[in-house]
């Protein structure tokens, strides 16, 4: 993550940290779990799907408020590449995936691309303990 891209200092800043740190630390998990099971195409395409929801989420994250920003003439253009963008980094890791499936198993791909949503949503079911957020700073 780049400080130009997203301040890091602000809570928006730590908790986009902390969310795709949590989500690659998953995955690593993941993967070395499958790579020691002898599924090491598996391990790849989780790597590779979670990377790219990762980037997704740091895309959503640094785009998003530029796409809704009312001061600019230009929100539905920027709004319409911002989801172009995004979907476009998606469908590449499965492109890739679909490309050498003997190397990068697809499927897996595909579910590693909800890496971010279940970090998000284990996070939610666990009360904010997996990101360190309390109820009570929400």
């Amino acid at each position: 993550m780049s400080a130009t891209a997203i301040k890091s200092s602000g809570p928006t800043g730590v908790f986009l940290r902390q969310v795709i740190t949590r989500a690659l630390l998953f995955a690593l998990g993941a993967a070395l779990i499958l790579t020691l099971i002898g599924q090491a195409s598996w391990a790849r395409g989780v790597a590779l799907g979670a990377l790219a929801s990762a980037g997704n989420f740091l895309a959503m994250a640094w785009l998003l408020p530029r796409a809704l920003d009312p001061a600019q003439r230009r929100g539905q253009a920027f709004t319409v590449l911002s989801v172009a963008l995004r979907f476009g980094l998606m469908a590449a890791a499965l492109a890739v995936a679909l490309s050498m499936p003997q190397r990068v198993a697809p499927l897996a791909a595909a579910a590693g691309l909800f890496t971010v949503q279940f970090t998000l949503l284990s996070d939610r079911l666990l009360g904010g303990r997996l990101l360190g957020i309390t109820s009570e700073s929400r």
